[in-house]
């Protein structure tokens, strides 16, 4: 089986790794070396920094592999002997998130509309999926007062109060990745997309990224990965596609397929993490700064 594509951090060197757990979609492999993981994906699955997407048939099924099976790469070729599985890796895309180019800014009319369009997108299809359940009712409480207190802090420029908050919301919610988790990977991706060359707010989201990789040991190791990569600029492709997207001024034609892909990573992932992407994009861009997401029933600002 050929790899399509892999991630920036993917070694490019020979490395051991150990299967660390296993989803039909997907598998995930503990590099031996290190804490790190990697993810095999399906063909139909969106490019991810530690991601290697392979060449599969529309049907496949990663649930071949179980937990400590020992994976190898030796001069571009990955294998799994217990499984009978080998990926060559060498004529694979290697592919890199550049969300630190886009310089994506809301005071571009077109771009405005876009966002405000993304939005509505994914107030409507949270009112779709949303729970009535206690639990999910109270994080969903305490989720909204740490965003809300998040992108006050980031209007301001407040690094402390900004930290104090995404601590918070690191590891809040069930689930292999918790909503606080999703959340942050999207508002950190949209900060970088916005960051531009502006040097405070590119100070900015490096001391803030630097607090939730060092802090992403309060979550599991799968989300782990994704805060820790997000802190770098490193996320999907499909959330990179929908901010490329926003700033290309997109109609609803083109926007709607592209954010309903980054909403539907996974269960509940992409609502949040596109949540947390439209907020991060807004957080400094003129009347929108400092503005949660309006809700369904609210007008936008």
């Amino acid at each position: 089986m050929n790899a399509l594509s892999i991630g920036t951090a993917v070694p490019a060197k020979d490395f051991d790794a150990v299967v660390h757990s296993v989803f039909t979609r997907a598998a995930n492999l503990k590099l031996k070396d290190s804490s790190r993981l990697l993810t095999l994906t399906r063909i139909d699955e969106a490019d991810l920094p530690q991601g290697i997407r392979l060449n599969t048939p529309p049907d496949f099924s990663f649930e071949m592999l179980h937990s400590g099976d020992q994976f190898t790469s030796r001069s571009g070729i990955l294998s799994c002997v217990t499984a009978c599985l080998t990926i060559d890796l060498r004529l694979a895309q290697r592919w890199k998130c550049n969300l630190k180019t886009l310089a994506v800014s809301l005071e571009d009319v077109s771009t405005l509309d876009a966002w405000r369009r993304a939005v509505t997108i994914v107030n409507n299809y949270r009112l779709l999926t949303e729970t009535q359940e206690p639990v999910a009712q109270s994080i969903t409480c305490k989720m909204a007062q740490l965003t809300t207190g998040l992108v006050a802090a980031t209007s301001s420029m407040d690094h402390l109060a900004a930290i104090e908050n995404a601590a918070g919301l690191i590891g809040l919610g069930p689930g292999l990745t918790p909503a606080g988790d999703d959340f942050l990977v999207g508002y950190l991706a949209g900060l970088w997309g916005t960051a531009g060359r502006i040097p405070e707010r590119i100070q900015f989201v490096t001391n803030l990224g630097r607090a939730v990789a060092r802090l992403s040991h309060h979550t599991n190791e799968i989300s782990g990965t994704y805060l820790t990569h997000a802190a770098h600029a490193w996320v999907s492709s499909r959330l990179l596609d929908l901010a490329r997207a926003i700033k290309q001024g997109q109609g609803s034609a083109d926007l709607h397929p592209v954010t309903l892909l980054s909403l539907q990573i996974g269960h509940t992932s992409g609502l949040e993490a596109t949540t947390g992407l439209l907020q991060g994009l807004a957080v400094w861009n003129g009347r929108l700064a400092g503005h949660p997401l309006a809700h369904p029933d609210e007008g936008l600002p």
